[in-house]
């Protein structure tokens, strides 16, 4: 089997051991998790925390993947950006057939392939990206929530940013030693474990906010907000969506209309039941409107392309 085959199996594996394809969804359980751990271990049992850096450099490297995905897949200029980055990727026809049969993404694809073992790896890619430095942009990076909904002052997150990456290195180079070498001769200091673990949650949240405010600028902050915006966007999508109906209607031979308004019924129904199953994933809890909304206004935004389509290449006599 060639090594493109595998590079398709491999994403679409990776994608199964995940429950999100964003990573701004996918980051704070894992990490959660893993702080509660290393709050309450042992600080002294040095076999046990010498893998702390393990855990944190597969939040750090799962995350960027997801979110180089999410800027390629997001459109120009950061598909444009990819470019550099992409070229070392080797593209036969399995790949442009999964893509154009949306078994993968350009994105995907490209956050799979990327190396991602050392800082300097990132800073490359995501600069390429955003068309300026990356580590340069963490500097200015404040967080939202604690200034426009808590209200404290605004300030950077990262507020020794030069020690934070020289650790955020560092755990990458412990984490080759831990994982490609016995190293049992290497000292393990538990100091320096807790500095590199500080640093990574303050580089993941400060990347997370710099990622997030790029792809959705200024978006709101809390729920009722989310919930309030997702509506808008779904009034509007159907709005558009009942013009072009409207437009065919017109359009159409009269002994035609009928079956063209059962079918766009059936159309709606299946959207509004589809939509509901993947949100009751969450029944009960105040994201459920935002994700029913959302779902609805992606299938609704989708169907627009259908009926554009249609309406565009159909001789209509």
């Amino acid at each position: 089997m060639s090594r493109t085959r595998d590079i398709i199996e491999e994403i679409a594996e990776v994608r199964g051991r995940r429950k999100s394809d964003f990573a701004m969804a996918e980051l704070p359980s894992r990490l959660r998790k893993l702080e509660e751990l290393f709050n309450s271990c042992d600080k002294s049992n040095k076999e046990l925390i010498r893998y702390f850096p393990v855990g944190l450099i597969a939040c750090v490297e799962g995350y960027f993947r997801l979110a180089i995905r999410q800027l390629i897949d997001k459109g120009e200029p950061y598909l444009t950006n990819s470019e550099k980055s992409a070229a070392s990727i080797k593209i036969d026809f399995a790949v442009l057939r999964a893509v154009h049969g949306k078994q993968i993404t350009v994105g995907e694809l490209i956050g799979h392939t990327l190396p991602m073992s050392r800082l300097d790896h990132i800073e490359g890619v995501l600069s390429n990206l955003l068309g300026e430095s990356f580590l340069q942009k963490l500097r200015t990076t404040t967080d939202r929530w604690s200034h426009e909904i808590r209200g404290l002052p605004l300030k950077a997150i990262l507020e020794k940013p030069d020690e934070i990456y020289i650790n955020v290195a560092r755990t990458f180079e412990l984490r080759h030693i831990i994982c490609h070498e016995l190293a049992t001769a290497y000292p393990i200091d538990p100091d320096e474990i807790a500095n590199c673990f500080e640093s990574c949650v303050r580089f993941l949240r400060a990347s997370d906010e710099c990622i997030s405010e790029t792809l959705h600028p200024g978006a709101p902050l809390t729920q009722s907000e989310m919930n309030n915006i997702s509506g808008q966007r779904w009034s509007e999508a159907k709005s558009q969506m009942v013009e072009l109906v409207g437009e065919i209607r017109r359009k159409l031979r009269p002994e035609r209309i009928p079956a063209f308004d059962e079918s766009q019924a059936k159309w709606e129904s299946f959207c509004d039941s589809w939509s509901k199953f993947d949100a009751d994933e969450c029944a009960g809890g105040t994201i459920w409107p935002t994700l029913f909304n959302s779902n609805r206004t992606k299938m609704t935004e989708d169907r627009i392309a259908e009926l554009s389509n249609y309406l565009k290449f159909t001789k209509f006599w």
